[in-house]
């Protein structure tokens, strides 16, 4: 039966250094996929991530209007902010979102 040691001492510097690099790279390849999913979200899909993850939002809507809230529901082609007043902006007249 064959041991999962390596068998020439050398060897064991060589695997521990073989997978420090492989876990370092498996991190760099998992921040990446997830670095180009952001990119790929729409509007609405970060609009949905933020009312799952309850945060608090800005938007700047056309005419320079700024509201915040945290987001109470998500449409197709709007969002619904809650605080203390309910808000429901439509998608067309967001100009910017800061997730904070």
């Amino acid at each position: 039966m064959k041991s999962n040691q390596p068998e020439h001492p050398d060897l064991a510097q060589f695997e521990r250094l073989a997978r420090r690099r492989f876990d370092e790279v498996a991190e760099y390849e998992q921040e990446a996929a997830m670095l180009q999913v952001q990119r790929m979200s729409t509007l609405r899909d970060r609009l949905l991530d933020a009312e799952d993850a309850e945060l608090t939002i800005r938007i700047w809507a056309q005419g320079g209007h700024l509201c915040e809230g945290t987001p109470f529901a998500v449409g197709q082609d709007h969002v619904e902010l809650g605080d203390s007043r309910q808000l429901i902006i439509p998608f067309s007249a967001i100009e910017m979102v800061e997730f904070t």
